[in-house]
């Protein structure tokens, strides 16, 4: 088998989102990774590069700039992995200068291994998990003597208050504005029926926030934890999801937050794939 390495260009995107599909079917994950507008985001900015296989595109990965560092994409067909692609495809995507993000939206433990072999260290790692609306729902009843209310501008600031409270004092909160968590949570895919803030007199004990097929975001605040709310406010999202006709429900879930993790299995959720993010290790002279 001849393998033959090129430069990739828009015009490849078709054959970029092929290979994506068939990535996303061996080894799991959301299929909107293969979609051509996320792959455009990625392979479009930068420099991208393509192995090919009598005409077939069997590997590819690219380079764009963020900030003042790079973000480096990947992916290999499953049918010629073990081959030496992954290795020559990352060898040649941190060969660039300057410092290097690797992102993955499926990490294999093959993977994992051959980041680390190459000095990359993992700086993120979240689950991706599945839940089957056809599946009967469990009954978790919200608290009464809570307030529960949908999304609307007169509501926006309690949903606020709720979630800086519910993760504040989370490993890498970013400490948004009200006007810069609004704008990263609410676009065109956003469900304001389906997203709740339950509140008491003294104010917002939690909420859960949706989009189409996802749950974004479940808190409560430190006085209404371990007490079933966050819980409460997911299967009631859930069950207005089903209502309005999805099938099928996805969240991601990151390694350093076992509660939610339990939580969400406890609701059915299954793991489907994980997310990861890896960086170089810093190099030292000896002079």
């Amino acid at each position: 088998m001849t393998i033959e390495w090129a430069a990739l260009s828009p015009a490849d995107l078709p054959a970029i989102a092929d290979l994506a599909r068939r990535c996303v079917a061996h080894d799991g994950g959301l299929q909107a990774t293969a979609s051509p507008s996320f792959l455009e985001r990625r392979y479009a900015p930068g420099t991208a590069v393509g192995a090919f296989a009598d005409g077939r595109l069997v590997a590819c990965g690219a380079v764009r700039p963020v900030g003042d560092a790079s973000a480096a994409t990947g992916l290999v067909d499953p049918s010629h992995r073990g081959l030496g692609l992954g290795s020559g495809l990352l060898d040649r995507l941190i060969g660039q200068a300057g410092p290097v993000r690797l992102e993955t939206e499926s990490v294999t433990p093959q993977a994992h291994a051959l980041f680390l072999s190459r000095g990359l260290r993992q700086t993120f790692a979240e689950d991706v998990y599945r839940r089957d609306l056809a599946r009967p729902l469990p009954a978790v009843p919200l608290p009464p003597e809570l307030e529960i209310e949908e999304w609307s501008r007169a509501t926006e600031g309690a949903f606020y208050a709720a979630y800086s409270a519910s993760f504040a004092d989370r490993p890498g909160f970013p400490g948004w504005s009200r006007e810069e968590w609004v704008g990263w949570l609410v676009d065109d895919e956003f469900l304001p029926d389906c997203s709740l803030v339950a509140r008491e007199a003294g104010g917002a004990a939690g909420f859960v926030a949706c989009a189409e097929g996802f749950l974004i975001q479940v808190g409560a605040v430190p006085g209404w934890r371990r007490r079933g709310l966050a819980r409460a406010l997911a299967a009631a999202a859930l069950d207005r999801m089903r209502a309005r006709g999805a099938t099928e429900v996805f969240l991601d879930v990151n390694v350093n937050n076992p509660a939610s993790a339990a939580l969400f299995r406890g609701l059915g959720f299954e793991v489907i794939a994980r997310r990861a993010r890896y960086a170089r290790e810093p190099t030292f002279g000896t002079g």
